[in-house]
């Protein structure tokens, strides 16, 4: 593609959401340094290239990967955090629904994969860090802006919206709070249509609002 910038990069957290747990996306690398160990998805960035473009080329390139919208999170800048020289990397995030997509390993990247978050175990560089920064950027994020439109269906008993939040907060959350918050602070829109069948009484639908 053109000269790589060698002391720049894009590393990017992608978390999915199945099955009610919290996952992130690994990639077992095929070189040196961390040869065969799990690592997050990232590489260099290009001179004729934004950070934007590369963030979403990389992602692709690694993991198959593609159209999601990514999230500037922090900038990585530590003296040590790589063994050869000094890197600059740019962390980026996204969470998304795994069944919608489909993983193809290429570039540097021998294997990829889903892991459940908080059974990660030591990964290299910082990436642990970065992990643990793109978690605490969600738990904020997920009050403020609909960043949960491709992990539920258009409608939806508040229920279903509070196991999502309490995933990602990994915590517990009570009833009451939870709906008045929700409600209060205009994240979800209620619909005149209510649940039918099941065990439990009828619920009104809601749906997320798509502006915070």
């Amino acid at each position: 593609m053109g000269e790589k910038i060698i002391n720049l990069s894009v590393d990017c957290a992608i978390f999915g959401y199945e099955d009610g747990k919290l996952k992130s996306l690994l990639i077992k690398r095929d070189k040196e340094p961390a040869l065969n160990q799990w690592s997050l998805p990232g590489s260099y960035v290009y001179l004729e290239e934004t950070i934007d473009e590369a963030a979403k080329r990389i992602l692709f390139e690694l993991t198959g990967i593609k159209e999601v919208y990514l999230t500037q999170v922090k900038v990585f800048g530590e003296l040590d955090r790589y063994p050869d020289r000094r890197i600059v990397s740019i962390l980026y995030c996204a969470l998304i629904k795994p069944e919608l997509f489909e993983l193809m390993a290429g570039s540097h990247a021998k294997e990829v994969n889903w892991f459940e978050t908080d059974q990660i175990g030591e990964l290299p560089f910082d990436h642990n860090k970065m992990i643990n920064k793109s978690l605490s950027w969600l738990k904020e994020e997920i009050w403020r802006k609909p960043i949960l439109h491709n992990l539920l269906p258009e409608k939806f008993p508040l229920n279903q919206l509070q196991e999502l939040y309490q995933t990602i907060l990994q915590e517990e959350i009570d009833n009451r709070n939870f709906r008045k918050k929700v409600i209060n602070m205009g994240l979800v829109e209620k619909l005149q249509e209510k649940t039918k069948g099941g065990q439990q009484r009828p619920a009104f639908f809601y749906r997320l609002r798509n502006t915070v």
